[in-house]
Formats: C-alpha cells, structure tokens, sequence
C-alpha cells in the first residue's frame, strides 16, 4: 500500500509530540512493507524543499494565537497568520499536485493547523481515494466554534469571521487518540461507526533503554516533575500553589520541582511572579524546551510526574512516556489522562484546578515507597500491553487496509459540517 501522509509539521523540524508520532508510526508501516510519502510544510526551513520520500513544500503559520495583553499592534499582526491559518489556497494545489504525481492508495491526514485548514478541507470531496483522518486535537470542533476558556464573546466572533464558512470534514474513516476525542468529534457530527480509538504509542526507548537510578540532586531531595507547554489550561499554577502548601505551610524543604517546556511568555510572569511571592524559587526550575535524550534522563531522576490539566487533553502522552520509565504519575481526572490511567492502580487521578487535593496525592506518594514501586510496577505492565509504538502502528495498519478495501462500516466517503 502506498500511504501519503499529511501533516502540518515533520521531524526534524517539530513543536511538539503529534509530529514526532507521525514519523513513528510512518517508520513503523514502513518495516510492515508499505510505502509512506509524506507531505508537510518547509517549517524551520528558508525555501521548500523535496527530502526522499517528504515533500517539504507547504507554507505554514504557526502559534497564530491571541495571546492575552499583547499591544493592539502585536494583535493585529497576527491577524494575516489566523487568516492563512484557514485561507491557504496555494496548499490546496500543492496536495492535489502531489497526489497527482504519487498517486497514492490512501490520503492520511495527521495535524492540519498552520497550513490552511478550509484550503485543505475544499479540495477534499475531489479526490478518490480514501481519506483517513489521525485525530490528535480537536480542531475541527474547534473550527466549527472557536470558543476557549480564554476567549471572550467578541474575540470568538472576530475569529469566526476570520475563519468563515468551514468546508464539511470529508472522510472515508476516522482515528482518534482517546474516547475523548471521539466523543468531541461525534458530538458535531461525525459517524461513530467509520470512528477507530486507537491510543498512541510511546518511541520504544522509553521502553527499552537501561533505566538509571534515581539521582539526589541535594540531601534527600525529592525531585517533581512537569513536562509540556506552558499555557494556563496546563494547570502549573496549581502545581506552584500545591508546592507552597507543602514547602512554607507543612514546612517540607526537600522538594524540588523541574518544569520543562515553553509557552506563552505573559503565563510564564506569572508563574514566576507567584514563586518570587511564596518564595520557592530555590525549589523551582525552568529548564525550557529540552531534547527528547536530555527529557529521559529526567524521567529516570524524578520522583513523580504532575499533569494536573484544567481541560480535556486529546491524550497526554507525556503520561505513557513517565509510566514507562517507572515513574509514578499523578493527573487530573479528564479527557485522555483519566482514560491512560486507573487510579490507585498504575497511576493517581485527582480532580483539576483543586491545590489541596493535589496535595494530598502527592503526600501519599512522598510518604509511601511501596505504594510508589507497586504503582511503576502496574505502570510498566500497562504501557506494553496498550502504548507501544509496533502495536499502534499494526492497528492504524488494518484501518487502513480496511478503508482502501471498503471495509468500513457504511463505506464509501461522507462529509459532515455547516451546511
């Protein structure tokens, strides 16, 4: 099977960890003898550019997003970038240029933000082969209705009107990473029975490679840990109030807490405005955006990893990753994380946004090693027998295999959307 694989980004040039899936999974049907072509912008690079079998050939707008208290000037200049976000009509002819030179037995559509969403979605019903969807995030949903928790009722109408009419989501079938992201995707009308759950698989060095031994980086310290983009929906502020409680309050001095990525630079101050308040900024770290060897390393070092989320991850593959490594995880109790752990077995859940119940997680695991080396252990066990790179790869194979066939349920291609 000749597979095109469509992603906004690809590695090396990455952001976050879709694209580095997407190259997983693409190595991965590779080994089972397919042949994967893959077409993706020429983000991180000065012109576009054929590289084998990747065409590095689409335009792409990335972080086009209204960060709060920028200046009217600063807005206003990403308003072109919110706009090519969706408008990009040049994109919409380069797929179809490619498929037309490929000539692929199937179209499999990873992210598509950044590269002209409604471009992309037009040309769609044109084509005739069958087209897959990886869904990772909700941005259909979202397309449909750009509402978040940040957004005020005049930003969301200025974004609609940025974004217009959205095309129907034309599909032959869908994957999505979690039950959640199925659920969001129904709920405005996609066909759950041409929808596949097929959970996301970690790189197998997590799994493989020799885990080192804890490090005390100061006497009898204990080492947290946050990995992700820092934004609000993200929770780290309820992670620092969690950490004043313990540290000033019940007068622990042998946390430490290492955040490792980067964000929204207005978020960041106030994350560190609140640790210059309580005083922790001996307990605290920002270490930025690390490479994946020097992040494991990490994982190894650590003590418990906190993902306490105050919205509906698509997944958290952070989380798959730390339970791998025996690392005890805790997280909030919504989207993929809850569906990735069962609470008191291979991980702790606890309710988002809530310092104090956060507290009293992290306290049972900080007083209690052998519910620590019972919770990796269980940890270890269920990442091989659900998150594993070869076996996500031979699920998203047969979905595949089974829509090129017209295998799927109500076959044929379907579109759903504003009509």
């Amino acid at each position: 099977m000749r597979i095109l694989l469509l992603s906004n980004l690809y590695p090396p040039h990455v952001e976050g960890g879709a694209e580095i899936l997407a190259r997983d999974i693409a190595g991965s049907l590779e080994k089972l003898g397919h042949e994967v072509l893959v077409l993706t912008s020429w983000y991180g690079l000065s012109k576009a550019q054929q590289d084998g079998q990747v065409w590095r050939t689409l335009r792409t707008v990335m972080s086009a997003h209204f960060d709060r208290r920028r200046s009217i000037w600063q807005q206003f200049s990403k308003l072109n970038n919110y706009y090519r976000d969706y408008h990009n009509a040049a994109n919409a002819q380069e797929l179809q240029r490619v498929i037309a030179a490929t000539r692929p037995d199937a179209l499999y559509i990873w992210e598509v933000n950044g590269i002209g969403i409604n471009s992309l979605l037009s040309v769609l019903p044109t084509l005739t082969i069958p087209i897959v969807f990886h869904l990772g995030s909700y941005w259909f949903p979202y397309a449909l209705s750009p509402e978040t928790e940040q957004s005020n009722l005049r930003l969301r109408w200025f974004k609609q009107l940025l974004i217009g009419r959205v095309p129907s989501l034309t599909y032959t079938s869908l994957i999505g990473v979690s039950e959640t992201v199925k659920q969001k995707y129904v709920k405005v009308g996609c066909d759950p029975q041409r929808f596949e759950v097929i959970y996301n698989g970690i790189d197998a060095r997590f799994l493989d490679l020799p885990r080192s031994e804890k490090e005390e980086e100061s006497s009898h310290s204990k080492q947290l840990l946050f990995v992700g983009r820092l934004r609000a929906e993200k929770g780290i502020l309820v992670i620092l109030k969690a950490l004043d409680i313990l540290t000033n309050e019940r007068q622990r001095t042998d946390l430490h807490l290492n955040i490792f990525g980067d964000g929204d630079e207005v978020y960041i101050n106030e994350l560190q405005a609140f640790i210059q308040e309580k005083r922790l900024t001996g307990a605290v770290t920002f270490h930025g955006k690390v490479p994946q060897d020097e992040l494991l390393a990490y994982y190894d070092r650590s003590h418990i990893m906190l993902v306490p989320s105050l919205w509906q991850e698509p997944f958290g593959l952070v989380i798959a990753e730390a339970m791998a490594r025996g690392l005890p995880v805790i997280a909030s109790d919504v989207g993929g994380p809850a569906e990735i752990i069962t609470h008191g077995v291979d991980g702790l859940l606890v309710a988002p946004g809530d310092e104090h119940v956060l507290v009293s997680a992290m306290s049972r695991l900080l007083e209690d090693a052998n519910e620590c080396q019972h919770l990796s252990e269980a940890a270890l066990i269920t990442v091989r027998e659900r998150f594993t790179i070869e076996g996500n790869a031979k699920r998203v194979e047969q979905h595949l295999l089974h829509a090129l066939h017209g295998e799927i349920a109500n076959s044929g291609m379907v579109g759903v959307g504003i009509t």
